[in-house]
């Protein structure tokens, strides 16, 4: 297992009881393009679907897609409201939250006469503006991103990735990049491999790792735009969207849907540094959450016998915590009220999290049963590890629906339908709907909105540890300080979306902040800056642009051959000797600074030998453990010294390749002066 896994309490605190299945029809090629209707053009999705959806009323009276029972209205203040439906030109399949509050949104081939798009040169696009429910369509012309991956650049702009080329099922090798600002497309260089349902990360460095959709080498889009292969990470090529996150330590963690997850590094050409199992459940259209850092809830998903039921979603839910070692320790949380497959996670502007739509039973469809959709929303609480049930929506969300965190605090959720199955049961939802949380409320019952504190000024850039103010007249009743990655949702899965709380201290009207503490927690880019008050209301969120970390994160000084700390041979192995080399951004020297004042390379720590302090002591990477010879100094001086015995510092034995790295007396040498 990943650390130590336990089992998940019920509603009731007792355990739940497993049986796997497993996963039918969705992970076969051509059933899975028979599904996703591959080929047909959104114009004749809307029409089939829209015929099916009238006879189904004619002859039941229901509406497919709405809500078949809804609570009597509750205290806002507790369950939170939704607003009424908005219709959207877009199915809200792809949604992506823009620095400027916008959204873009897309979903497939545009609407025009079937025999116009035999090639799929065409994409349905519209840039949505929540404050006034207004649109702006951004058809991409040339390419079909219907299954495309996407995540946000350190710009902001958005890189999209692979698609459908064709009605076989045929992945895409184009990338595109949406420009924010001017709201429009440009292609950018193409991948080795035609890619169709992957996922894409943003790391530390600022390049984006794209894995899946499948090819089973996974490459890498750099900060020039060129695009290289990472032949060392081959694990991964399935067509369903891998869950991924960039981790403290700056490696990427892979931890879903399946049970196996990974840890890599993807510098260079790339190398796996630990692998294990997360849990006994396959999560597959279940969901995930970076809400603190290092942390991820995994939630839902999955096709299994529990508590007795069979072809059911799982309502468990895990924590991964990476800060803990190399692979991820995993905890047991409490569970939903139901199972959940098809569900969106998003994390709020508090840190806790919200789990809305999907399906709560598989024996019909895996991808849209609105017999058993689930409506109601659950909070999940970090403090306590218990979920909350909330308000329930007027609209089903099942099978490529979205849910995001925006600005002002609320959750825009949309989308749902085309599909095969979609189709016959008149699914199809072209709208939008609001979610605002209990938080925005009074909690004194009546149902006012709470008065919110608010940002008065704040930079536009912040750094990775570098100090920061933000001017608030409620400066004294703030109790959170928090970064909000902005959300690059499709199919349950947000690769955007991460809580960064921030250090803090509160004078006057003034918070004094420090940023993120490292770049594997907040990798470079626009992130909402919340603070939250002593109510627990948040403010509106202030974008800020967060500055990438140090390239490479550790090398020498004074030093005209520009040598860089170095792992001989990429070892992995512990006790493998430092050395300092010619400074070349691989994979031996992404030397990583984290918060507790460890330096870690390629998964494990910088050490002292058995804490030997003596002067010309060789130093190794070693198996992080948490002893004091794995802690560090970083003095303004340009020296590192160890901890425990700081008349020591870090030094290469000369400016030559392979010099070896050992602690010596202090003596303010070049050699003996770094930058990170």
């Amino acid at each position: 297992m990943i650390g130590t896994s336990v089992e998940s309490p019920g509603a009731a605190g007792a355990p739940e009881s497993h049986t796997l299945i497993p996963e039918h029809s969705s992970t076969d090629d051509e059933q899975h393009r028979v599904q996703d209707l591959v080929g047909t053009p959104m114009r004749v999705i809307e029409q089939k679907t829209k015929e099916n959806a009238d006879r189904i009323q004619r002859d039941t009276g229901q509406r497919p897609g709405t809500a078949r029972t809804r609570a009597a209205v509750a205290d806002p203040g507790a369950a939170g409201s939704w607003s009424p439906v908005i219709d959207t030109p877009v199915v809200p399949v792809f949604t992506a939250v823009l620095p400027n509050g916008k959204v873009l949104i897309w979903d497939s081939v545009g609407d025009k006469a079937t025999e116009t798009y035999p090639e799929h040169d065409f994409t349905r696009a519209m840039v949505f503006n929540p404050a006034d429910d207004t649109y702006k369509r951004v058809d991409l012309q040339g390419s079909n991103i219907f299954c495309a991956g996407f995540a946000h650049l350190p710009n902001g702009n958005i890189l999209v990735a692979g698609g459908n080329a064709n009605a076989q099922l045929a992945g895409t090798v184009r990338t595109y990049v949406f420009h924010w600002q001017t709201e429009t497309w440009t292609r950018g260089n193409d991948m080795a491999g035609a890619r169709w349902y992957p996922s894409v990360a943003e790391t530390a460095n600022g390049e984006e790792v794209i894995i899946g959709g499948g090819p089973t080498t996974a490459e890498v889009y750099q900060t020039n735009g060129a695009i290289r292969a990472l032949p060392n990470f081959t694990k991964y090529s399935g067509r369903i969207y891998p869950f991924m996150v960039s981790r403290p330590d700056a490696q990427l963690g892979v931890f879903g849907p399946e049970t196996t997850g990974y840890t890599v590094t993807t510098s260079g050409n790339g190398v796996i540094t630990g692998t294990a199992t997360r849990d006994a459940v396959n999560r597959q259209y279940g969901s995930f959450t970076p809400y603190d850092i290092g942390k991820s809830l995994v939630v839902g998903g999955g096709d299994i016998t529990e508590g007795g039921v069979t072809r059911v979603p799982t309502r468990t839910a895990v924590v991964l915590n990476s800060n803990t070692g190399l692979n991820p320790a995993v905890t047991a949380t409490g569970s939903m009220s139901t199972g959940r497959r098809q569900l969106n996670a998003t994390v709020l502007a508090d840190g806790s999290v919200l789990a809305t739509g999907g399906l709560n039973r598989t024996s019909t469809s895996g991808l849209v049963d609105l017999a058993n959709a689930v409506t109601t929303a659950e909070r999940w609480n970090p403090a306590t590890g218990q979920w909350t049930v909330l308000a329930a929506a007027a609209r089903v969300r099942q099978y490529h629906s979205t849910a995001a965190l925006l600005p002002d605090g609320r959750v825009l959720t949309g989308g749902g339908g085309i599909c095969g199955v979609c189709m016959s049961v008149g699914y199809l939802e072209k709208n939008i709907e609001y979610f605002t949380p209990p938080y925005l409320y009074k909690n004194d019952g009546s149902g006012q909105l709470a008065d919110r504190p608010v940002i008065s000024a704040a930079p536009d850039g912040v750094g990775i540890d570098a100090v920061f103010t933000i001017t608030t007249p409620q400066a004294a009743d703030i109790r959170k300080v928090a970064l909000v990655g902005l959300g690059d949702v499709t199919h349950g899965v947000d690769q955007g979306q991460r809580y960064v709380p921030l250090k803090y201290t509160a004078s006057g009207t003034t918070l004094t902040v420090t940023g993120p503490p490292a770049g594997g927690t907040a990798p470079p880019g626009y992130y909402m800056l919340f603070v939250v008050d002593a109510a627990g209301v948040p403010s509106v969120a202030k974008m800020v642009q967060v500055a990438k970390g140090p390239t490479p994160l550790m090398s020498a000084i004074k030093n005209s051959t520009g040598r860089c700390i170095d792992i001989p041979s990429s070892s992995l192995a512990s006790r493998t000797y430092l050395q300092t080399y010619n400074c070349n951004n691989s994979k031996a020297q992404a030397v990583t600074r984290l918060s507790d004042n460890t330096l870690r390379v390629l998964g494990n720590c910088i050490d002292v030998p058995s804490s030997n302090y003596v002067t010309g002591q060789r130093i190794w990477s070693y198996a992080c453990n948490g002893t004091g010879a794995q802690t560090w100094q970083f003095r303004a001086d340009g020296t590192i010294r160890p901890a425990r015995n700081t008349g020591l510092c870090l030094a290469a034995a000369s400016n030559a390749n392979n010099a070896q790295v050992s602690v010596v007396t202090c003596t303010l040498t070049a050699l003996q002066k770094w930058t990170w």
